[in-house]
């Protein structure tokens, strides 16, 4: 669903009214104080509000103009010239400067460096980002400059100036910052099912929440063929549950906020009652850490020290061991449980990326499209074995007309392919029989599997 455009504050104008006396024009203002006094007591009124809340304000706060990202938690104390704020993101808190300005209308601006409210919108080098990646030039535009719409004691009501959302604060009602933002956390990683099926008042209604971007898709369930209309928002955890970025209306019902029910993997609210569903094959993130022995087609070539481990919780892994010279990102999906090791970036030998491109050995097609590659999943094989010790290579099926069966490493100058990689850009051989399990230099042809080791 296209989000809801959102009007932007428009101060009140001066009506000037005309009469005709003696022979002269003689303009009278209907206002008692000029458009710049009256600007001046909006943002004094504003700041108040802001800075007399004694326990601070709760924001709901989510970047980028199409809300790509989902939404996080934000709790900020004001004072008169300083913020302190907490976020789901760090530990802690961090303090900056803020003021009152204007810019077409009153805005609230944090304009000193602040880790916690300028991660979405300031460009990251060579840090981690979101998704565990190093580097974001453009960051995740969000915003740290905000018109105000309207500002009372009960809510304040902002638009981003850079990305257009709409951010609401309210007052803070928990007892501590920290505890707050820990709850929030502890939902994130309990609520692992993506798929419910309940009743929003009357209808039968479906939710599907892809984790681990924070979108949903929701729609009823309607008993003919006909393709079901899907709505589909941005949403964020709260401490309780998860929050829409926009309520969504089902007949006499509106869903926004839903308290999340561990023992029962419900979704529930008002009138609202919806049943989480695991879908087959599910694994959980810590599965798939640990080491491992990789094993090639026809089970006569292996390698050993194959190592998964935590890069960016619940988002993604390093995969280390299959080069001396560089580690693999590996990609999961909280909905799905399934890991994705795909077509990437892996260095830079000083003049060109190293890419490994996604390979059909059979065809002697390459590709270098970053979706394209393996499952890594659990229990896949023919006789139905799911115990967590043995991890198959599959292909995802995003190339449609060849097969992925390996990857092969380029030097690459964009998008042109330059030449095969050199030393020591390279795949390791197999060390248990000294034989070469790369048909040629940088390729890695034909794994079928993981085997836990420990």
């Amino acid at each position: 669903m296209k989000r809801n455009r959102i009007f932007t504050y428009i101060l009140a104008g001066v009506v000037a009214l005309f009469s005709l006396q003696s022979c002269l024009f003689e303009q009278k203002d209907e206002f008692e104080d000029s458009a710049s006094v009256r600007m001046a007591k909006t943002l004094a009124e504003a700041k108040t509000i802001l800075s007399q809340q004694s326990n601070g304000w709760l924001m709901y706060y989510f970047p980028d103009n199409d809300q790509y990202y989902g939404g996080y938690n934000y709790i900020l104390k004001f004072t008169d010239e300083k913020a302190t704020v907490w976020s789901e993101l760090f530990d802690g808190s961090a303090e900056s400067f803020y003021k009152m300005t204007t810019n077409n209308g009153p805005v609230l601006t944090f304009d000193t460096n602040n880790d916690h409210f300028h991660f979405f919108a300031t460009p990251s080098g060579s840090g981690k980002n979101l998704y565990g990646d190093s580097g974001k030039y453009q960051a995740y535009r969000g915003d740290f400059e905000f018109l105000i719409l309207s500002a009372t004691p009960e809510e304040v009501r902002l638009k981003g100036n850079r990305s257009g959302c709409l951010v609401v604060m309210v007052p803070f009602t928990g007892e501590a910052p920290d505890a707050y933002m820990e709850a929030v956390n502890n939902c994130v990683e309990e609520i692992f099912v993506s798929d419910f099926n309940g009743t929003v008042g009357s209808t039968p209604y479906h939710i599907f929440l892809d984790l681990s971007n924070r979108q949903a898709s929701l729609n009823a369930i309607s008993s003919s063929d006909e393709e079901p209309e899907v709505t589909k928002v941005a949403y964020m955890y709260t401490d309780k549950g998860i929050r829409l970025y926009q309520p969504v209306t089902v007949g006499n019902s509106t869903i926004q906020e839903l308290t999340w029910v561990e023992d029962s993997q419900k979704l529930v609210g008002t009138d609202i009652d919806l049943v989480g569903k695991l879908p087959e094959g599910w694994h959980s993130y810590d599965d798939y850490i640990g080491t491992w022995q990789l094993a090639f087609e026809g089970g006569n070539s292996f390698l050993d020290g194959i190592v998964i481990s935590e890069r960016e919780k619940g988002r993604t892994f390093t995969l280390s061991g299959l080069s001396n010279q560089f580690d693999m990102v590996v990609t999961y999906n909280l909905g799905s449980g399934k890991a994705q090791l795909l077509s990437q970036i892996v260095g830079n030998d000083g003049t060109y990326n190293i890419r490994a491109a996604y390979w059909d050995s059979k065809a002697g097609y390459v590709g270098y499209n970053d979706t394209i590659g393996f499952f890594l999943t659990f229990g896949e094989n023919e006789s139905g074995v799911d115990d967590a010790s043995t991890i198959y290579f599959t292909d995802n099926r995003v190339w449609l007309t060849y097969v992925v069966s390996g990857f092969i490493l380029y030097r690459m100058s964009g998008s042109t392919r330059i030449g095969a990689s050199l030393a020591p850009w390279v795949f390791r051989t197999d060390e248990a029989t000294g034989a070469a399990i790369t048909a040629a230099t940088g390729r890695l042809k034909n794994p079928t599997k993981l085997t836990r080791v420990n």
